[in-house]
């Protein structure tokens, strides 16, 4: 819990909405004027909620559990309240996430070794195959979609690895994890976007049911044979762990991909630095995370009378952590506004901070780097075609592209053992 030396202070009102247009064009912009305003701000949209944008604000409040809940229900409040981490709440549950520790870390502890720095490492080979076959795909026509064509099926295809789901129907699973987080609550559309994310999920029940049979070396088989406190995890247990690993596996990851191609395409100089200094790309891949920050927030509930940088909040109280504001921080980052490719150090919160910090980073940082790398170089000469580029209509939860054109020097195929 933050303390303060001064007197309490109320929050700024500002028209907030990171589910508007607005903010899809302006968070920059947005954020940092909020961000000078005052640390925390109120915005009366979805309900009301506090904005956390400064650094040590945001730090202060993720990392107090007990204060600022990530569950689904929180003593004192009603128990049809919507909470959770998002504003507005999402429509099902994502263990571990949704819950605060202790009860987190039973469920933590079983997902952990799947996706640590070891096991991550391991499947770089996987990742790039997969990344040849990739650009085999496009690589003799000399024009492809960055978007369409690697940074959405480089990801799904992994996660579907891990998972144990048919790679072949990357597709199927990964299309409406994109378009749930780009399409705004409460539409026509989302209603859409719902009715295909549970057939999806129906989907992955039946994979849950035959590895009961069935079994396999496989995330699915993991789940169905773990016990929690002895006894073995309902079917909603598992198909909410499996639910937070398709969502973060599938289209954070994506955002960055297509966001740091971009970039390094609009500055060619600092593009052909990179190609000819590899060991440059693990830093400039930390500075991509940060410069474009994929999950732009995250919310939390306050279960206590507390105050953070001045402020008074309540039980009930929505916080939502600006993640985006707080990497451009200056009290943090020198030049925040700027792309430092060798900046260090760079303590971003893009993964979040304490028993939430994302579970699949260490994998997120495999696909960068060997995204980045074999695009480098095999079509080092792309151009992005900005006309017909198409970002998120809305942001809501993850910053990113529904395409993005580009056009290279033609190559030749080079040959993959990982089939599309």
């Amino acid at each position: 819990m933050t303390e303060t030396a001064g007197p309490l202070v109320q929050a700024p009102e500002v028209d907030f909405d990171h589910h508007s247009p607005r903010y899809a064009d302006q968070w920059p912009e947005l954020t940092r004027d909020m961000r000078t305003q005052c640390p925390v701000t109120h915005t009366s949209n979805w309900g009301g909620f506090y904005v956390v944008t400064a650094y040590e604000a945001l730090r202060s409040v993720i990392l107090d559990d007990a204060t600022f809940s990530s569950a689904k229900a929180v003593p004192g409040l009603e128990a049809d309240c919507p909470i959770g981490i998002t504003i507005p709440p999402a429509p099902y549950s994502h263990v571990p996430i949704d819950l605060d520790p202790p009860d987190n870390r039973p469920y933590r502890k079983l997902l952990d070794p799947v996706f640590s720095p070891k096991q991550s490492r391991a499947r770089e080979p996987f990742v790039r195959e997969a990344m040849v076959a990739c650009l085999d795909n496009i690589i003799e026509s000399g024009t492809g979609d960055i978007v369409l064509d690697i940074a959405n099926p480089i990801p799904a295809l992994l996660t579907c690895k891990i998972m144990g789901l048919p790679m072949e129907d990357w597709r199927y699973y990964a299309e409406p994890m994109h378009e749930a987080v780009y399409t705004p609550p409460g539409t026509p559309e989302a209603e859409i976007v719902n009715q295909k994310t549970m057939v999806m999920f129906g989907k992955i029940a039946e994979a849950v049911a035959a590895r009961r049979t069935h079994p396999q070396d496989d995330l699915i088989t993991r789940l169905v044979q773990a016990e929690v406190n002895s006894v073995p995890m309902t079917d909603q247990v598992i198909m909410a762990m499996l639910a937070l690993v398709l969502v973060g596996g599938v289209d954070t990851t994506t955002s960055v991909i297509a966001s740091g191609l971009r970039w390094l395409a609009q500055h060619p100089e600092e593009r052909e630095r990179l190609r000819r200094d590899p060991e440059l790309l693990p830093h400039a891949r930390e500075e991509m995370l940060r410069y474009f920050t994929p999950t732009q927030g995250l919310a939390r509930t306050v279960t206590r009378d507390t105050e953070v940088a001045g402020v008074p909040l309540s039980l009930g109280d929505r916080v939502f952590m600006s993640f985006a504001a707080a990497n451009r921080d200056p009290a943090v980052f020198e030049r925040p506004d700027e792309m430092i490719l060798d900046r260090m150090p760079n303590p971003h919160t893009t993964f979040g901070l304490g028993v939430h910090r994302c579970l699949g980073s260490h994998i997120a940082q495999v696909e960068l780097d060997v995204v980045f790398s074999e695009v480098l170089r095999r079509i080092p000469d792309y151009v992005v075609d900005e006309g017909e580029s198409k970002r998120y209509a809305t942001v809501g939860i993850v910053n990113g592209w529904e395409r993005m054109p580009f056009t290279f020097t033609p190559g030749r195929r080079e040959g993959s053992s990982v089939a599309l």
